[in-house]
C-alpha cells in the first residue's frame, strides 16, 4: 500500500497517509488539526536497502575514515553501526562500548 504526503492548508504541517487500494476512498484528514484541506506533495523516492547493504556501506565509510580520534566519536560510530541493523541495536552497542570503557579505566 502506498504512502502519500500532503500539506495541510489549515495548520501547515506535513501529513503522511497510508492509502489503501480499495474502491472506497476515505476522506483524508490532517492528523494534527483534523482539516480536510490537504494538498498532495511530490515525495522523494526512497530506495529500500537490506541490512547487509547498509552494513557494507557503513564498513566502506569506516575504511575511508580510519580510526576514530576520540572516545565520543567511537561511541557515535557504534550507534551508527547499530542503526544499520534491521533491529536497531544502537542502544545495545553503546552499552557495550560503555562497559568496555569502564573496564579500561
Amino acid at each position: 500500500m502506498p504512502l502519500y504526503e500532503y500539506r495541510c492548508q489549515s495548520c501547515g504541517r506535513k501529513v503522511t497517509v497510508l492509502v489503501g487500494m480499495t474502491a472506497d476512498a476515505q476522506e483524508l484528514r490532517c492528523e494534527h488539526c483534523q482539516s480536510t484541506d490537504l494538498r498532495k506533495l511530490v515525495s522523494r523516492f526512497v530506495r529500500g536497502r537490506d541490512e547487509d547493504t547498509r552494513i557494507d556501506e557503513f564498513v566502506d565509510q569506516l575504511d575511508v575514515m580510519g580510526e576514530p580520534d576520540s572516545a565520543s566519536r567511537a561511541r557515535d560510530l557504534l550507534r551508527e553501526a547499530g542503526k544499520a541493523m534491521d533491529d536497531d541495536m544502537s542502544d545495545e552497542m553503546e552499552e557495550m562500548f560503555e562497559a568496555d570503557q569502564e573496564g579500561e579505566d
